[in-house]
């Protein structure tokens, strides 16, 4: 009999069924319903008062599965899948079928615009989040342009959250490898509070070389060529309690990465992407007020921030240097008040892009694209309400508005229009109607919008030049500053369920979303055989659904979920390109010895991307895969070994060969993960 990867899955699971129960160790702390307070709402809310669909993945998962990038751990959730390739730096996030620069980020409130090129847009070591929020669909009601797929909130760790209670100073060393590409991982931290501060301090250093992909029908893996890197970075953070009603925040966060990579990461080395030395650098700095007197009007906090990211890069073979410097200076101030009969959240944003690059053309004159030196200036305005309609009814409303304007400050570009300026609305609308204590139902209907990029409008010079001995023809960029913003108009119905006590000691909570999202003004690179260029195309849809469950009986945890999304273009009909193929994840652990250990298996099961239009000449979509991960956890509450936390992660079990749809390159294989802290 054949042993597929789907039947191993079964009986891994299986074994590890009999000896929890065997073990009969119950964990009766209730798990799966307890709320999840978020921060995506501009507010600190419960997820189940909140309209739109947010998954939240939280520092425990982060630790279990020890991701290489934020992406990463998201991949298990449906309808998100990782794009970029197997190279962690180089990773982004796709939402129901968008991402990149449609896919908002934000960090500890302050919003990350950085986007050029291939060049990646994740700097954050997953080591230092507490947890991530993941909004699904547009939100640009709180949030604004950029946020026509939706969301990613990265919210990091705080002296509070690893402190016992009663005590007041600590810290952690940590130590981790991943097998596949023999990454050293090593963090540490300090943190305490001391009167009215609290104060944290983190760093990490992680070196790695190539990972090498599963077996292919040929034979062994190959190596990824080119994916090795060496990360390093540090937090600050420091928190003064001023008074009962006044907080002051600050942080300080620096990122950096040198790598040997092509030109796009998401490729091989070739004449079209060139191998290139990169050392890409990211700081964020914030200072945030928080302001709650005894007062329902005043939840108030008023927050600075300032990114700087910086790629410099060497072209090994032309011997050229490139220099790319991004550049967001913002505010924002929030407010929630909590009137006799309705809620109300609003508040104002802020914020200044400036973008500089330096392109070198020596040996190659006039094939090279010019440097840009443009900044976008935006400022935005909004209110949402929660008005309760009845005693299970709540209305919850609001609109944005945002003006926006762009300019190319070269004197000497091809660009006639150098100044841009537009504005936009963001209205949404739902309806929630709690129909007794197991079911939620939600109504929804949401706009968002992004305007134009700067690298979109003002580019211009040499795409790349293709020399042969019999003829050679440069390709240029063709600046379109006219260029509108992208609209999105989602439409969502979402039920929520949840039970307990079942058959005991038990819960299950089941969720299930429909969604349509229709976008006006899709912006889409289009690279023709001498010109490259920015263009409006007409609208697109994408539609679909995901069913998410979760159980919990005594010790033993189950989930499934199911994801699909189809995208089209609405006057042609023609498939959309980069829309995630249907994904179903399986998931079971167990705890054991009062909880102190966990561990379970992951079963990912991705149909093939067959969604393709007839004019789609990128590389060809593989079929389906399977792939197996198993993990454990062990953190004693008690006894000597008290303050030690191991965690063992085996990705790709069975060592699987598969590309990810879309992407050129084919991901790593088996990877074994293990991570020991010690805190005190």
């Amino acid at each position: 009999m054949t042993f597929t990867r789907s039947r191993l899955a079964i009986a891994v699971m299986t074994i590890s069924s009999g000896f929890v129960y065997a073990e009969n160790q119950p964990k009766t702390d209730t798990t799966l319903l307890n709320q999840v307070t978020v921060t995506a709402a501009r507010a600190e809310k419960e997820v189940s008062d909140i309209a739109q669909t947010i998954q939240v993945v939280d520092q425990y998962q982060v630790q279990q599965d020890q991701p290489d990038s934020v992406a990463q751990a998201l991949k298990s959730l449906p309808n998100v899948t990782v794009n970029g390739g197997p190279r962690a730096n180089s990773q982004n996030v796709n939402i129901r079928g968008l991402s990149g620069n449609r896919v908002l980020q934000v960090v500890d409130g302050a919003r990350q615009n950085f986007n050029n090129g291939h060049r990646g847009t994740y700097f954050m070591d997953p080591e230092l989040l507490k947890s991530i929020e993941v909004v699904k669909g547009p939100a640009g009601t709180l949030w604004g342009s950029g946020t026509i797929g939706g969301v990613v909130v990265q919210n990091t760790k705080t002296a509070e959250d690893l402190l016992e209670p009663g005590q007041t100073f600590g810290g952690y060393v940590a130590q981790g490898y991943h097998s596949n590409n023999h990454n050293s991982l090593t963090s540490g931290s300090l943190y305490g509070i001391a009167d009215n501060f609290d104060w944290l301090l983190n760093g990490y250093y992680n070196d790695s070389n190539n990972y090498k992909t599963g077996n292919s029908d040929e034979g062994k893996g190959d190596d990824i060529e080119n994916s090795g890197t060496r990360d390093q970075g540090a937090m600050a953070k420091l928190g003064w309690q001023l008074n009962d009603d006044s907080r002051l925040e600050f942080k300080a966060q620096h990122a950096q990465t040198n790598a040997s990579v092509p030109s796009n990461p998401a490729t091989s080395v070739g004449s079209s992407s060139p191998l290139i030395n990169q050392e890409s650098s990211n700081t964020n700095l914030t200072a945030s007020y928080l302001f709650n007197p005894q007062s329902p009007l005043v939840h108030g906090q008023v927050q600075v921030f300032y990114n700087d990211t910086q790629f410099d890069e060497y072209r090994v073979e032309k011997k050229q240097r490139d220099d790319t410097e991004y550049n967001t200076i913002g505010a924002a101030l929030t407010n929630l008040s909590q009137l006799s009969h309705f809620d109300l959240t609003y508040g104002l944003d802020v914020y200044r892009n400036t973008i500089k690059t330096k392109r070198d053309d020596a040996g190659n004159v006039g094939n090279r694209p010019e440097g840009l030196d443009g900044e976008s200036t935006t400022m935005g305005a909004f209110v949402q309400a929660d008005i309760p309609l009845a005693e299970t009814w709540t209305l919850q409303t609001g609109v944005r508005y945002d003006r926006f304007e762009s300019e190319d400050n070269r004197s000497s570009s091809d660009v006639m229009d150098k100044k841009q300026s537009d504005s936009a609305a963001s209205p949404s609308v739902a309806v929630i109607w709690e129909t007794n204590d197991w079911l939620t139902l939600t109504a929804s209907y949401n706009e968002a919008f992004r305007a134009p990029g700067m690298e979109e409008m003002f580019s211009t010079g040499t795409h790349f030049h293709v020399a042969t001995p019999r003829f050679s023809f440069s390709n240029v960029f063709v600046p379109n500053p006219d260029l509108k913003p992208e609209e999105a108009k989602n439409k969502e119905i979402s039920a929520r369920m949840n039970f307990s006590n079942l058959l005991g000691n038990d819960e299950l909570a089941l969720t299930a979303n429909i969604f349509q999202n229709d976008i006006d003004n899709f912006i889409q690179q289009t690279v023709g055989m001498t010109t490259t260029t920015w263009n409006n195309v007409d609208e697109a849809r994408l539609k679909g659904f995901e069913i998410i469950g979760d159980y919990r009986y005594e010790n033993v945890e189950l989930g499934l979920s199911y994801g699909q999304t189809r995208g089209k273009d609405k006057k042609s009909g023609d498939y959309l390109e980069n829309v995630p193929a249907d994904k179903v994840v399986a998931n079971i652990a167990y705890l054991v010895f009062q909880g102190d250990l966990k561990f379970g298996s992951r079963y990912t099961h991705v149909k093939a991307q067959d969604k393709v239009s007839d004019s789609y000449t990128g590389p060809e979509n593989s079929g389906s895969y399977d792939l197996i991960d198993l993990y454990m956890s062990y953190e004693p509450a008690t006894g000597a070994l008290k303050g030690i936390k191991t965690d063992l992660t085996v990705n790709n079990l069975t060592n699987e060969y598969y590309r990810v749809a879309w992407e050129q390159l084919y991901e790593s294989g088996r990877n074994i993960k293990l991570n020991v802290r010690y805190q005190f």
